[in-house]
């Protein structure tokens, strides 16, 4: 017997269409190098986003296991995008501009995106990919009339605002299936080509459900969130989406996300919200501490990708705003865990659980195995490979039967290495690919930037393992100074001298000028492997 309730569907449309309704006057401001140059509101952008939607299925494109793909930065063209193509039925995959060109048009191609929205700012990428894209019949630009490019060398390119213009004011979002695919995200092409992960209007729904509360990003009305995640990384971390159900202000920063253009919109939209990874955290507070200014009205900040060093959330919260760690992939749709420690526990273990990647939010669930797949205990101690599962977490990768991520019971295979402790509190302590086993045993690189990262002086850490001819590896530390500082060896391994095993001391300690990173702010270690590889043989 079923309940005798009515059913909804959960739909990425749904979102918007209740902005429109309950909170049509909360703003969706778009900046360009910190600077707004357009502003709207959610019953503006749902308005546009029917008409657009509208068009495409006028075209033929607004309908069932056809995929657009969107090649731009975040903007209220981009937001209205990311709701019109699912909206209508079709499947938007989120194209990367960061991505190599090759990647670039491998991932169109794979994706069999029939049409390419393009950015003005992306117009000489989709030009340069667009003749290895011939799947690609129509190229729609981001732009009104006025601004059309009048020499493109796409192939009758459509202008955007014209088809928002010629769309049906009274489109009607469909009620599709929730299983239904909504987007395609990449991943960062780290490990060979890119792999997709073809997300669900249900999972993103519930996903960002799941995250937005108190015990999350503690989103709201009245809150305004600066969304730093392009929305070709895990949907921009559901914020798209996310923003509309609990009616929090929007401010989209286009193209440009420097630490400076961050602060200026901080201060002049009133920013309540915002988040980035470590190293871009690194970055605004290097700005704040040069200018001498602050966050303004900013309460809560987000950051997850690596793991934030002590010494990084002390400073940054010692400005005034929260730091709150999570963990996601592009696999898990957006976050799946988010450390959220007790209020009521002592400053020093609300710290050390800062540190942690959290605690699974609902409708998700971690485990730790060994090497024969047996389930560790969640003590702490016991170092194993993390999986994970839930209703935002993918069961297999877009088109890649050789590619399989799941265990033979059906979890996601995360790559990484870590423990479990009481309550299913996640501690990565390694990507299998960066984990050091020096003489049989395992040295945590990350372990070993965090602490390094706390030595006065240090800006930036990153640790890798060099081959060594008696002990297999051996950990290298690759440091980049504070603008100023005199920092040397001797130094750092006098701070490293008690905090760590002795047999974890770094065998060699080089300073450098900047350390390489890909499109997420990640440390590219595998350029430094290639470098140190051989340092110590």
């Amino acid at each position: 017997m079923h309940g005798l309730i009515q059913d909804a569907s959960l739909l990425t449309s749904a979102t918007l269409a209740h902005a429109a309704r309950v909170y049509a006057d909360v703003e969706v401001v778009t900046a360009r190098d910190g600077h707004v140059v357009h502003r709207s509101n959610y019953a503006q952008i749902d308005q546009r986003a029917r008409r657009f939607a509208s068009s495409l299925s006028r075209l033929g494109l607004g309908k069932e296991n056809v995929f657009l793909g969107a090649l731009g930065f975040n903007t209220w063209r981009m937001l209205e995008v990311m709701h019109a193509v699912p909206g209508s039925g079709a499947v938007l995959h989120t194209a990367n501009p960061r991505l190599h060109a090759d990647d670039l048009a491998y991932s169109v191609q794979h994706a069999g995106d029939c049409a390419v929205l393009v950015d003005l700012d992306c117009l000489p990428l989709a030009e340069t990919i667009a003749a290895a894209c011939p799947k690609a019949q129509h190229w729609i630009i981001l732009c009104d009339a006025v601004d059309m490019p009048r020499a493109t060398t796409l192939p009758a390119p459509h202008c955007y605002e014209d088809l928002v213009a010629a769309g049906d004011a009274n489109y009607r979002w469909p009620d599709l299936d929730e299983r239904r695919a909504s987007t395609l995200c990449f991943t960062s092409a780290t490990t060979g080509r890119p792999k997709g992960v073809l997300y669900s209007h249900r999972g993103t729904v519930l996903n960002v459900m799941s995250v937005s509360g108190r015990n999350g990003w503690d989103l709201g009305r009245g809150d305004c969130v600066l969304s730093t995640a392009p929305f070709f990384h895990c949907n921009g971390w559901g914020m798209p989406y996310m923003a509309p159900i609990v009616g929090a202000k929007l401010v989209l920063p286009g193209r440009v996300v420097s630490p400076a253009a961050m602060l200026r919109l901080i201060h002049a939209e009133r920013v309540t919200h915002s988040g980035a990874v470590p190293t871009v955290l690194s970055d605004l507070l290097a700005e704040i501490q040069a200018s001498g200014g602050d966050f303004g009205t900013l309460r809560l900040l987000w950051t997850g990708a690596t793991a934030p060093s002590q010494v990084l959330l002390q400073r940054l919260q010692a400005l005034g705003p929260t730091v709150r760690h999570a963990f996601g992939m592009t696999e898990t749709t957006q976050v799946l865990t988010i450390s959220t420690p007790d209020p009521n526990a002592t400053a020093e273990a609300q710290q050390a659980e800062q540190l942690l990647q959290g605690q699974p939010v609902f409708l998700s669930d971690v485990r730790s195995v060994d090497d024969d797949g047996k389930v560790l205990p969640e003590d702490g101690t016991s170092v194993g490979h993390l999986q994970v599962r839930g209703a935002a977490v993918a069961s297999a990768y877009f088109g890649r039967p050789d590619a399989p991520c799941l265990s033979d019971d059906g979890w996601l295979m995360t790559g990484d290495i870590g423990t479990l402790s009481s309550g299913a509190r996640m501690r990565i302590t390694d990507r299998s690919k960066d984990a050091i086993k020096s003489g049989g045993e395992w040295i945590s690189s990350v372990a070993l930037e965090n602490i390094a990262a706390g030595c006065p002086g240090v800006f930036q850490a990153a640790c890798i393992g060099a081959a060594h001819p008696r002990w297999q590896e051996r950990p290298v530390l690759v440091l980049v100074r504070d603008v100023g500082a005199s920092l040397d060896e001797q130094a750092v391994r006098a701070h490293l001298q008690d905090k760590i095993a002795k047999w974890w001391m770094p065998d060699a300690i080089f300073f450098v000028q900047t350390l390489p990173k890909n499109s997420v702010g990640k440390v590219i270690k595998s350029e430094l492997r290639t470098l140190y590889a051989s340092v110590l043989e």
